[in-house]
C-alpha cells in the first residue's frame, strides 16, 4: 500500500507533467508564428531600407507586419527575424522599442537609465527602371 507522502508525491508528478505540457504548446505556436511573420518579409519588396553606418557591410531591409504588431528585418542572403513594434519589449537586459517617426524606421534602447536613438532605416520610394 502506498502511504501518504508517497501518494502526494505521484500526485505532485503527475500535476508537473501535465502543466509542463500545456505550456510546451503555446510556445511552439509563438516560435512558429514568428517563423510565418517573417518569411512574409521580401527583401526586394521591403517597405524600409537599412541606413547608413548602421549595419556594417550587411544590407538589411525591414518590413512592418499587416497587423502592426512586428517589424520584421530580413537580410539580403534571405535569413529573416521579427521584432515586436510600437511596443516597448526586452532583450538581452535592454529595454527597446521600435517605432516610426516621419518616414523613418527608429529604433531606441535604454539602458542603465540612458535612452539611445537610433535611425534603422528610411521608407524606400519605388524609382523607375531606366534602360
Amino acid at each position: 500500500m502506498l502511504d501518504v507522502t508517497s501518494s502526494r508525491s505521484i500526485v505532485g508528478a503527475v500535476l508537473s507533467v501535465l502543466v509542463g505540457a500545456g505550456m510546451a504548446v503555446p510556445a511552439n505556436a509563438g516560435i512558429k508564428d514568428e517563423y510565418e511573420r517573417a518569411q512574409e518579409c521580401d527583401y526586394s519588396k521591403a517597405e524600409y531600407g537599412s541606413d547608413v553606418g548602421v549595419f556594417d557591410e550587411v544590407k538589411v531591409r525591414f518590413c512592418i507586419s499587416e497587423d502592426r504588431r512586428f517589424v520584421v528585418y530580413v537580410m539580403r542572403s534571405g535569413k529573416s527575424w521579427a521584432l515586436p513594434f510600437d511596443r516597448d519589449y526586452r532583450q538581452a537586459g535592454v529595454m527597446s522599442l521600435n517605432t516610426i517617426e516621419d518616414d523613418k524606421l527608429v529604433h531606441y534602447t535604454k539602458k542603465k537609465g540612458v535612452v539611445d536613438r537610433v535611425v534603422l532605416g528610411r521608407k524606400r520610394i519605388e524609382r523607375p527602371v531606366l534602360y
